[in-house]
């Protein structure tokens, strides 16, 4: 065997494409746990979703309006992680990626809840301000209230992350199969499967 032979072996071997989601989602983890008002890229797809869930609420009523929104951009990685989940066959890694997303939505939604009294975030169409309202209604606007709810959320939100990613490690690590023998020597190793 060349060394060509075993780099080409090895590039079939390594599941780059999951090793590069979970290096990329480690990053965008790192950087939310450390500044979650700062966001991601991801957030300009998240604001669609966003938007789409108030269209979709808007004729159940004012409150399920106004919650529409976070409904809307939670529910779309929780389905499609479903999905994933449930497709023929299984696909666990996008599965994975959909929770890690969820997870990033939720620190998103959490800062977006936290500016319920500030009302410093710019809004898309200079609206109402989704969680100033429901806090408002539900009595919860009080900065303690907003704080730990805000918080609550945050914390859901970074477990969700933290167990999307976990689970893409695991994914990556499992399809990770090099069979060492093989690459060094170019032979089977006696006793090894094939």
């Amino acid at each position: 065997m060349t060394p060509g032979d075993t780099a080409r072996r090895l590039d079939r071997a390594v599941p780059w494409p999951a090793l590069a989601l979970l290096a990329g989602t480690g990053y965008w983890t790192i950087r939310l746990l450390l500044a979650p008002a700062h966001g991601v890229a991801l957030d300009l797809v998240n604001l669609a979703f966003h938007e789409a869930g108030h269209l979709f609420l808007t004729p159940l009523g004012s409150t399920l309006h106004y919650l529409g929104g976070t409904l809307g951009q939670v529910a779309v990685p929780v389905g499609l992680a479903v999905y994933f989940l449930r497709s023929n066959p299984a696909r666990p890694i996008g599965a994975a990626a959909c929770v890690w997303w969820a997870g990033e939505n939720l620190v998103n939604v959490s800062v977006y809840m936290a500016d319920a009294r500030d009302l410093a975030l710019p809004l898309v169409g200079g609206g109402d301000h989704d969680w100033n309202e429901l806090f408002y209604r539900f009595g919860l606007l009080g900065a303690d209230s907003v704080r730990s709810v805000s918080a609550a959320t945050r914390g859901l939100g970074t477990l969700t992350m933290l167990a999307g990613l976990a689970w893409l490690a695991v994914v990556a690590l499992a399809t990770f199969r090099i069979d060492r023998g093989e690459i060094v020597s170019g032979e089977r190793q006696p006793g090894r499967a094939a």
